[in-house]
């Protein structure tokens, strides 16, 4: 079985694959950042969770399933790969980055990241779910299609942009549902620029549907 590959320059970077039995495969990675480095998430397909924590490690586990049995299915188990380096300051995450779209129809992809909640995050996803909570810094998401949920404290926020091609977007505010704006009848904007903290929340979805809660 082909083993995931990383290295780093300056942030500990570790990867394993901790276990694999019959139909499913599941990876692990962690990275431990310096003061305020950004971290970049590039996922392609499947159910992505993302969680703010204190500290400064970040995590990463991924649990890989066959849809169903067949030989083609175990290769593409084997093909999930977790790359973590540095470059220029940012913590790079890529996700099988080798075999991108080979097996989104044969297996299902389910992703788990704890991250450093005080450290910025952009997260580029191309088809599926994400969610997001807790983390205090920027956060900057594009999805291509499916749905995006992000769940903040008001408290460490400054703005929100949202952007939706074709789909809805959804903003809520302590002081209530902030109205979007129509875009050709099928996209869908919304933005809000009276937020008490610093961090900058940009939410960009070409399908689907994007929803930011900020609670007190």
């Amino acid at each position: 079985m082909r083993q995931p590959i990383t290295f780093g320059i300056i942030a500990t970077l570790a990867v394993a694959a901790v276990a694999t039995a019959g139909e499913s495969r599941t990876i692990e990675g962690r990275a431990s950042l310096a003061a305020g480095q950004e971290v970049r998430i590039d996922f392609p397909v499947g159910e992505l969770e993302v969680v703010g924590v204190a500290g400064d490690e970040f995590r990463i586990t991924i649990e890989g399933r066959c849809k169903r049995h067949s030989s083609r299915c175990a290769d593409h188990l084997d093909d999930i790969e977790v790359d973590i380096h540095e470059s220029r300051g940012v913590i790079w995450v890529e996700v099988a980055p080798h075999s991108r779209w080979r097996w989104w129809n044969s297996l299902e992809i389910d992703a788990q990241v704890q991250h450093p909640r005080d450290r910025p995050l952009s997260i580029d996803m191309g088809v599926g779910e994400l969610e997001v909570e807790g983390t205090l810094s920027d956060l900057e998401i594009d999805l291509g299609v499916g749905e995006v949920t992000v769940d903040l404290p008001v408290a460490a926020v400054a703005t929100v942009t949202m952007d939706a091609g074709i789909g809805e977007t959804e903003l809520l505010v302590p002081d209530g549902w902030v109205r979007d704006e129509r875009s050709f009848l099928v996209g869908s904007e919304s933005s809000w620029r009276d937020g008490p903290g610093s961090a900058r929340i940009n939410v960009e979805v070409g399908v689907g549907e994007g929803v930011v809660r900020l609670d007190g």
